[in-house]
């Protein structure tokens, strides 16, 4: 199966449903906690926007770059450092934070806004606990630099 193929696959389901389908749910469901944001929800949109092309654009730099995919079984072999992961380290993860908040404040909804609070939390875990042990043994000594060298989230 191509790359491309198997990069828009893991997209469409991983980032898909954290940052598409779970905030489009609870925007119309029971647990939306309306907001009334007014002129400024436009700013939501801005916002999901931004946050859609930095996620394809990273999507784009692991496979380009890494020769490989978000997803665990298809990670990148090549350490990613072009780019937006010239700036933040985890540039990715930004990108669908900025999905759903986005759709939080254009959709009015306090319970999207409060499931993004809760993926920032999730995320900066995830990248502490698991992420950044594994591909410091991984990648080694050049990671290790990249640490040194980009925060991880922006600066």
């Amino acid at each position: 199966m191509p790359l491309w193929f198997r990069a828009l696959f893991v997209t469409l389901l991983f980032p898909g449903t954290v940052a598409g389908l779970i905030p489009y749910r609870l925007a119309a469901g029971r647990h939306a906690f309306p907001l009334t944001l007014g002129p400024f929800r436009w700013a939501g949109m801005a916002l999901l926007v931004a946050g859609l092309a930095l996620l394809l654009l990273t999507v784009w730099d692991f496979a380009r770059a890494g020769h490989g995919t978000l997803a665990p079984w298809d990670a990148p072999t090549a350490l990613v450092e072009r780019r937006l992961y010239a700036w933040a380290r985890n540039p990715m993860y930004l990108g669908v934070l900025g999905c759903i908040l986005g759709q939080g404040i254009w959709r009015e909804s306090g319970g999207v806004l409060a499931y993004g609070a809760l993926m920032a939390v999730v995320f900066q875990v995830r990248v502490v606990a698991f992420e950044e042990p594994a591909l410091l043994k991984r990648f080694g000594a050049a990671y290790a630099e990249y640490l040194r060298r980009v925060p991880r989230w922006g600066g």
